[in-house]
């Protein structure tokens, strides 16, 4: 739980970062498996992961920035600080998909088709990331007592000296469990798009009863809902709405 892997001098090297490139190594090459399989060319996928990657990251820390707006406004430095943590990923779907659909739209590219891949690797990536979050101490989980509760070093980000949930461990798992259910379903499914829709209902769902858990700050509430778990909904509704457009758009090719 250490957010600091390795010092060589004045080089730090941070366990955050680390997960960061090892997620997108993950998710890259498995982005670069599955669009062969589709004839999608390797270099048009390279170049789109790339961008992506950069706008999505782009993303999750404004959103991050914006959540704690007041304490990068008295330390603005911070903002650049990206390896001590402090993404937030709807801010990075956001910006993800605008890059996606972006690239998918300048190739020529199915989106349905693009969209299943994505997913896959969006979702080991989310896994892997998570585990960074568990180490810098951000996205940490409400107060407990047990042998599951873990104690943050103080260079944590996290509070220290107090028994915490490590809720950044369970969301991994969860992740790494859809990742492979979705894995399992691609070969298997007939109509694209539905891997997609999938993703959407699961991660909605993971998202929404994991927030729960989480101690640090979650912004407002509306009607006792926290706003990430509203658009964890919302995520849930469109997965259910796109699966029923995909569904009755087989019954009337039949």
């Amino acid at each position: 739980m250490h957010p600091l892997l390795l010092q060589i001098g004045f080089l730090k090297i941070h366990t955050y970062g680390v997960f960061v490139a090892i997620a997108f190594f993950v998710s890259y090459k498995i982005l670069i498996r599955y669009a062969s399989g589709i004839g999608v060319e390797r270099e048009k996928m390279e170049t789109m992961v790339f961008w992506t990657f950069i706008i999505s990251i782009l993303g999750a820390r404004i959103h991050y920035v914006l959540y704690f707006l007041k304490d990068f406004i008295a330390s603005p430095l911070e903002i650049f600080k990206i390896w001590n943590g402090g993404l937030v990923f709807f801010g990075g779907f956001i910006g993800g998909l605008t890059g996606a659909v972006y690239f998918i739209r300048k190739y020529g590219l199915r989106f349905d088709q693009m969209s299943d891949i994505l997913a896959i690797a969006l979702s080991i990536g989310q896994a892997i990331g998570r585990l960074g979050c568990f180490f810098a101490g951000c996205c940490y989980g409400t107060r407990c007592s047990g042998i599951f509760c873990v104690v943050f070093p103080e260079d944590s980000l996290a509070p220290h000296g107090v028994e915490l949930f490590p809720v950044q461990i369970l969301s991994s798992l969860l992740l790494f469990a859809i990742f492979w259910f979705l894995r399992y379903l691609y070969p298997k499914q007939k109509v694209s798009g539905r891997i997609c829709a999938m993703y959407l209902m699961l991660y909605g769902i993971k998202r929404f009863f994991v927030e729960f858990l989480r101690g640090d700050f979650r912004g407002r509430y509306i009607w006792g809902l926290t706003v990430t778990q509203m658009a964890a909904i919302c995520m849930f509704l469109a997965g259910i709405v796109l699966w029923i457009k995909l569904f009755a758009n087989k019954t009337e090719s039949v």
